[in-house]
């Protein structure tokens, strides 16, 4: 009896553990289709008139499209850690574009949680790797296929987790000849306010629809195969962009041209119970952010409040969904290496910026944005005197600090209300908001990112760790001095100067900042004892690099032209192999002119720049020299890649490649032989002439 007892007991665990592995394998299988740059407004369904993508639009009216979705940082790498961790990038100091910030070991990516409740995970068709941080795991580490996407197997593992990116969208789609059709482009039907109407800018609009009909026939290929398998039935199609984009103004920038993004949810109909309105084809107005998303494809497959802890986000599809929230917020830091930190919170109807750089131009030269025909004639078209103030308002230096906008009757953000008495309270409002929100998930944004580094490595922590520390980052006191020093009150000159004797380097970057923004409104910097304190800031010798940039810079607005001059000489120093040569080089393109050239021109012929860098500080030169020295510049600038060029073609042919001859080697090391002593005579000529010029 105790046997068969015992034979029944076995056999009920035994049915149990099959029936809980039927219920598991009855989870629905997800494909995540990922589009590069692309805002909501270029899809055919979100309003785009030119109608580029009558599939997405197809699959909306089969799903369900989401009208207020939000990335939480206009690009991509600094997106891409949000997304693979569920945790803000500016938690953890990851939202440099191209950061190489270590994170700690205990973070875990998505793709290994979704491992854990026994999903497959796998990527193909172009899915990156750039998660914008460093790690001691590789960016294929945690998915069981990281290259491949191939039906067969996926039917074999279900449940699974597929990503598929498509780059037919990206930015650089809109440069060179990509279009066709560039000499007949007709003029765009959903010209941004703040565009102006040049053809230079209807022929990337053009470009760019060009380039959604080819991202949009690929997901037709992709959904009929998903069909072919017979996996349609059993899987959710999720369909979004990376950010905005990607016209100038959107990508990297925190208006809904950035910001606002397309989501599209097909869900089948055997889990209509995980609809999130009543019928496919409806729309959703929740309010959604990117950082939601690695937690909500979580829930579907059911993981445990546990197994997400990490995560920022919130659940908005599945069985056990989060409240709705009041506001969802954004970010923005350093893009390439162009500094900048804006922050935003939006509700159902009003978007608020806050703009805590604002001495620099919101349209501040970015090489790999000016590679696009439309900023590069939108730039032109202001220098020549021709925008209006709408159109100019990108370039103004400096900037308004706050925003506000109604985003849905003024989608393209041109009618600031912050100026407004009636608005102040919501400000008031949106602002507490926001800081309630940068506590909760440690803004490690006020301490600027050159300096970062150096504080963290200092406690031998990661900036994930450093942050979370409020003896060593003491937030709310950072915040507190960021306000302050855009109040743009000369009473705070008083704290401002207190400040800058604290131990707390952040407290003395803000105070910096906020004596640098007051000189913009008045001519309290020329005050002596502003003077001595930033001098006594640059004689300091265990003062932050950063914060010394910022206080030269202070010097040389005050107008005393002895101690601006030691200013300058102090900055040119400061710009050679120092790890704040990001700061300097930013802070003299911001400068005027008449004081930074002959200090970017040095830095120019005697520096070893190169990439982002070398751009801004040539275009700098071009832009603001004589039509004289702007050609010198153009071709000496020619003529030193022409030698870096040669250079690497003589390092390849010295390896021998065994795919060209000896003979050809021989030749082709000759010519370049001969090219690079052409280029280096022509670099020297050159540069005396630029020399004689400074």
């Amino acid at each position: 009896m105790k046997f068969f007892i015992k034979f029944i007991t076995l056999g009920f665990a035994a049915s149990l553990a099959l029936f809980k592995v039927s219920v598991a394998d009855d989870r629905p299988n997800i494909l995540w289709i990922v589009s590069e740059d692309n805002g909501a407004r270029w899809l055919g369904c979100y309003g785009n008139p030119a109608k580029p993508t009558p599939t997405l639009d197809k699959l909306a009216a089969e799903g369900f499209r989401y009208e207020r979705c939000y990335s939480s940082i206009p690009v991509c790498a600094p997106q891409r850690f949000t997304w693979i961790t569920g945790i803000n990038a500016i938690s953890a100091g990851t939202q440099g574009m191209r950061s190489g910030v270590q994170i700690p070991d205990f973070i875990r990516y998505y793709p290994e949680i979704f491992q854990d409740i026994g999903y497959y995970t796998s990527k193909g068709k172009d899915a990156k790797t750039d998660y914008n941080h460093r790690s001691n795991r590789s960016g294929n580490d945690f998915w069981n296929e990281p290259k491949k996407l191939e039906w067969d197997v996926l039917k074999q593992k279900q449940p699974f987790m597929h990503v598929i990116n498509t780059h037919s969208t990206h930015e650089s789609r809109v440069f060179g000849a990509y279009n066709p059709n560039k000499h007949t482009a007709p003029k765009a039907g959903n010209l941004a306010a703040y565009h102006p109407d040049l053809p230079g800018i209807h022929f990337v609009y053009e470009k760019y629809n060009e380039a959604h009909r080819k991202m949009d026939a690929e997901v037709k290929i992709w959904l009929a195969e998903l069909d072919q398998s017979g996996l349609a039935k059993s899987t959710i199609v999720i369909y979004s962009s990376d950010h905005g984009g990607v016209l100038p103004r959107s990508k990297r920038f925190l208006y809904n041209s950035g910001t606002h993004c397309p989501l599209i949810v097909r869900i089948p109909e055997k889990y209509k119970n995980l609809y999130p309105a009543s019928k496919p084809g409806d729309t959703v107005k929740e309010l959604v952010s990117f950082t939601d998303f690695p937690k909500t494809w979580l829930n579907l497959g059911n993981a445990t409040k546990d197994q997400v802890e990490q995560m920022q986000g919130r659940s908005f599809l599945g069985k056990e969904t989060e409240p709705n929230p009041e506001f969802v917020y954004s970010f923005r830091n350093r893009m390439d290496d162009r500094l900048d930190m804006v922050r935003s919170a939006r509700d159902n109807e009003f978007l608020y910026i806050r703009n805590y750089m604002p001495f620099a131009a919101v349209g501040q030269f970015l090489p790999y944005l000016f590679n696009s025909q439309a900023m590069r004639d939108w730039k032109q078209h202001d220098l020549d005197g021709r925008t209006d103030a709408v159109t100019s308002r990108f370039f103004k230096q400096p900037r308004v600090i706050d925003e506000l906008y109604l985003y849905e009757k003024d989608y393209d953000n041109v009618k600031n209300l912050a100026a407004d008495s009636a608005n102040a309270a919501r400000i008031k409002a949106m602002r507490a908001a926001l800081r309630q929100w940068q506590l909760e998930i440690f803004d490690s944004g006020f301490i600027p990112e050159d300096e970062m580094g150096q504080q963290a490595a200092k406690y031998e922590l990661t900036v994930y760790e450093f942050v979370r520390n409020p003896e060593l980052y003491p937030l709310e006191q950072y915040i507190d001095m960021a306000d302050k020093s855009l109040e743009l009150d000369s009473k705070n000159l008083g704290c401002f100067l207190e400040a800058l004797n604290t131990p707390f380097v952040g407290n003395r970057y803000w105070a910096t900042l906020g004596i640098l923004n007051l000189s913009f409104v008045g001519d309290s910097t020329k005050d002596n004892n502003v003077l001595n304190a930033m001098q006594a800031l640059l004689e300091k010798t265990t003062e932050s690099q950063v914060v010394k940039a910022y206080a030269a810079w202070v010097i040389v607005r005050s107008g005393n032209d002895k101690q601006g001059q030691e200013a300058l000489d102090f900055l040119k120093n400061l710009g050679y192999k120092t790890y704040s040569f990001r700061t300097v080089l930013n802070v003299l393109d911001w400068m005027d002119p008449k004081h930074s050239f002959p200090v970017m021109l040095d830095i120019y012929l005697n520096g070893k720049q190169s990439g982002d860098s070398a751009r801004v500080i040539t275009n700098h030169l071009i832009s603001q020299a004589s039509a004289e020295v702007a050609e010198l510049v153009e071709q000496h600038s020619k003529a030193v890649n022409s030698i870096t060029n040669h250079e690497k073609r003589l390092r390849n042919y010295s390896q021998k490649p065994e795919n060209i001859s000896a003979e050809k080697i021989a030749k082709q090391t000759t010519q370049s032989q001969a090219e690079l002593a052409r280029a280096t005579a022509v670099e020297k000529e050159l540069r005396a002439k630029l020399e004689a010029k400074n």
